[in-house]
């Protein structure tokens, strides 16, 4: 069975398009991940996703784009980082592609949470084009509400990113050198919690920050701090373990698929009649 659009020949490409209208987009990043993880681990994580997602539903997969909206680690060498428009841009490009050769539904695995606004503005821009539907799958999304070993699921280069990659790929692992750290502070009574947030009395503010205004090593601990768990340390992660939260993943993902791929949205009526008729159902 061959599901990865890179090993078809463009006439296998044409069999494969005339039976599905849904194509799998992996969309990553290459950015530091602190001490411990390859610069490629958002990338290799959606990739892995993605193939399994392709092999047990035969889905279409796409190459995997391996560059993101990573400007706030660019102080740490190795990040390669596009700007959201480009990147907007490039994703705008594939779904006009694949809207041409007759696909309407497009499902995107996004390995980091910085694509997310330019690739939801792109699937926006497509859909007022050419009517295509996306969706966008994140592996903490799929597993909203569950822990990795006691620490929230969003921690950057923290448990879960940590088990992910050791699923996708191990060599790009060195355990040894794991470590998370607090935020660093200013000394004063605003919190400094994420690149995006500060806390100041019990409520938060945005502020754009970079990784390095936090962190020396690059991992990070999100949110307070005191309230997590592996504050400079990390549990023992093993591949059973990682290899069961990839699987749950990986389950929840195909299972959205299936529904999605025969997703039929109400009629657009747009009325006073019909505003009216709601009304009064």
């Amino acid at each position: 069975m061959v599901y990865e659009l890179s090993d078809m020949s463009w006439v296998e490409a044409e069999e494969k398009l005339g039976s599905t209208r849904l194509a799998v987009v992996p969309v990553g990043a290459t950015e530091q991940h602190g001490l411990h993880l390859g610069l490629g681990a958002d990338w290799i994580q959606s990739w892995a996703i993605a193939e399994r997602v392709g092999e047990r539903i035969d889905a279409l997969v796409l190459p995997v784009m391996p560059y993101g909206v990573s400007g706030h680690h660019m102080e740490f060498p190795g990040t390669i980082s596009l700007s959201s428009t480009t990147l907007r841009m490039v994703v705008l490009d594939i779904l006009e592609s694949l809207h041409r050769h007759g696909v309407d539904r497009v499902v995107f695995i996004n390995g980091h949470g910085g694509n997310l606004a330019a690739i939801t503005e792109a699937a926006r821009e497509a859909r007022e084009r050419s009517g295509v539907l996306c969706a966008v799958c994140q592996w903490w999304d799929a597993l909203k509400g569950k822990k990795a070993l006691g620490q929230t699921l969003e921690v950057h280069a923290g448990y879960a990113e940590t088990a992910f990659t050791l699923a996708a790929r191990p060599e790009a692992v060195k355990m040894e050198h794991a470590s998370l750290t607090p935020p660093r502070q200013s000394g004063g009574d605003i919190r400094l919690m994420k690149t995006s947030i500060v806390g100041f009395r019990d409520g938060t503010a945005r502020v754009a920050l970079n990784t390095a205004d936090l962190s020396a090593t690059g991992s990070l601990l999100y949110a307070d701090a005191s309230k997590l768990p592996g504050r400079s340390e990390y549990p023992e992660i093993t591949g059973e373990y990682a290899e069961a939260l990839m699987e749950e993943a990986v389950e929840w993902i195909c299972a959205f698929i299936r529904e999605f791929e025969d997703l039929e949205l109400p009629e657009i009526e747009v009325s006073k009649e019909a505003a009216l008729r709601e009304l009064r159902d």
